[in-house]
């Protein structure tokens, strides 16, 4: 089984670079700066491409690992070109789009489907040494998911199987506690910042506490890991917080967002708690 890259990326180089220590066979890698696909097979011993008709015509998968918004664009010039052959398997690798992207391949004969690891790609060697562990999230036509399902066991990674209509939830999770979370840790450090502790240090300050935090989720799961004021229903504290943010609109009305669903999530994990006076507090705050 012959394996094509479409986009030379640092998903395409990391993800192909993963497969080839695995012993899978990369025929080569079509971008659209040939420098881009000179890189990326240089580090799959495999094959620059300058004629995507060429690489399409000698491998079994394709995987078109571009932009998003390239993906259609790229699926679109294939079926348009008439360069894909009955029977092909075309695979994106979009956290956030379904294999419905690709429906003009499906129409020309092709089987179609995602692929997605959940991981950031931030660096290329970094993210080959995270893959290993590395869920992944796969959707697309039921006839070949076998094919990408043996990949996976393959390489020894977990996975998810997904409906196309659920695609974008899966997308949202993953962007709530990867993207929201650095969010999170910004308005913590400028709240640092307001009282002169410098964001560098007070990052390694918050660390420990932070992985603690972590730790304590893999550990116990959400709700029992939620310790702090809210789940001691400490109305005094809250009271302090509100009135320390009392000139600054923008933080007290992300303080209060945080600490309304805070309070939902506290109520989860004690139903006997009362905590109908700290809601109401938070509900006051103009």
């Amino acid at each position: 089984m012959k394996i094509g890259f479409v986009g030379a990326g640092k998903v395409g180089c990391a993800f192909g670079t993963y497969l080839k220590k695995h012993g899978f066979e990369i025929y080569g890698y079509f971008s659209k700066t040939f420098a881009s696909a000179e890189r990326a097979a240089r580090l799959t011993e495999s094959k620059a491409v300058l004629d995507l008709a060429e690489l399409v015509k000698n491998i079994d998968i394709l995987f078109i690992t571009t932009s998003d918004d390239a993906i259609k664009k790229v699926c679109d010039y294939l079926v348009e070109k008439k360069l894909l052959s009955e029977g092909k398997i075309l695979v994106h690798m979009s956290g956030a789009a379904s294999s419905n992207i690709l429906k003009n391949a499906k129409e020309a004969g092709c089987f179609i489907y995602s692929l997605h690891p959940l991981q950031a790609f931030a660096d290329i060697q970094k993210a080959v040494d995270d893959l290993k562990n590395t869920f992944f999230s796969i959707e697309g036509d039921e006839e070949k998911l076998h094919v990408l399902e043996n990949i996976l066991k393959t390489l020894g990674n977990p996975y998810f199987k997904l409906t196309d209509n659920q695609k974008s939830i899966y997308h949202m999770a993953a962007c709530v506690v990867s993207n929201y979370l650095v969010t999170l840790m910004d308005y913590g450090l400028s709240l640092f910042a307001s009282i002169g502790i410098d964001e560098r240090q007070g990052y390694k300050a918050l660390y420990p506490l932070i992985e603690g935090t972590i730790k304590n989720i893999d550990r116990l799961g959400t709700k029992e890991a939620l310790t702090g004021p809210i789940a001691r229903g400490d109305v005094g504290t809250i009271k302090n917080h509100i009135a320390a943010l009392k000139d600054n609109v923008e933080a007290l009305d992300f303080y209060k967002f945080m600490a309304l669903k805070t309070i939902e999530l506290a109520k989860n994990k004690d139903e006997n708690k009362d905590l109908k006076d700290l809601e109401n507090i938070l509900k006051e705050v103009e």
